[in-house]
């Protein structure tokens, strides 16, 4: 005799093996979320590490270029202080040749027979006259230039006609340029140019003068200018000088 399934027992069954099924099914999602969560970890702190790296070199190479530009800044002073003290030097020879152009004229003076004048004795009135401008210069040297004009624009008064007059122009327009007064030196230079165009103080007065013109942002003009010191005067420093700064 057989004997009868019983439905129950079989029920219990089928629920103990979907109850085993399912912690199988949630133990290996377990282990996967756990698995994800560190390989996401892992990933964070590669790129964490990545980052600080190029953190690092980022600001090696910030580094590098505050050096790069601190040594550029002092290349640029020197180069401005050379640039100072080569004009410094061009204006000393400046005025050595006024003091040469002067013993000349002194000395084709004393080699012409001329008439005393009745009214101012001729040798008194010579050192006068170099006592003035040497007076004017000496404060240029020194860097005064409200009193080099003052004493040059004296000189001039007192001794119209004279020979150094053109320089005491060229001297009072370079004391306008250091004092930053561009359009009275561009007038003192324009002065020079009209009332004494042969002089040889007039290509270097004219450089000057496109030098102020430049300061006060007249290009046009500064331009003009040094393509005149090219045409007037070709062949010379002065010319080469006005090449140069066209090209730059």
């Amino acid at each position: 005799m057989k004997v009868p399934i019983i439905p129950s027992i079989c029920y219990h069954r089928k629920a103990s093996s979907l109850f085993v099924t399912a912690m199988v099914l949630l133990g290996l999602l377990g282990c996967a979320t756990t698995e994800d969560t560190m390989k996401l970890a892992r990933n964070i702190s590669a790129t964490d590490t990545e980052l600080s790296q190029y953190r690092r070199e980022t600001d090696q190479r910030l580094a590098a270029l505050s050096k790069e530009d601190e040594a550029m800044r002092k290349q640029l002073v020197n180069l401005s202080s050379a640039l100072d003290d080569q004009n410094d030097k061009i204006k000393m020879l400046l005025g050595k040749l006024d003091e040469l152009e002067h013993q000349q004229s002194q000395t084709g003076r004393k080699g012409t027979v001329q008439e005393p004048s009745l009214s101012t004795p001729p040798v008194v009135r010579s050192k006068e006259y170099e006592a003035a401008y040497k007076d004017a210069f000496d404060a240029f040297q020194k860097k005064s230039y409200e009193e080099s004009i003052q004493k040059f624009s004296a000189f001039i008064e007192a001794n119209p006609g004279t020979p150094l007059v053109p320089n005491a122009l060229y001297w009072i327009g370079q004391s306008y340029i250091n004092v930053k007064n561009y359009e009275k030196a561009i007038l003192s230079f324009q002065e020079l140019v009209d009332k004494y165009p042969k002089n040889a103080r007039v290509p270097r007065g004219l450089l000057a003068q496109a030098e102020a013109f430049s300061a006060v942002n007249d290009k046009k003009s500064s331009i003009t200018v040094l393509k005149k010191v090219i045409e007037l005067f070709p062949k010379t420093e002065e010319a080469a000088i006005a090449e140069r700064r066209l090209r730059n």
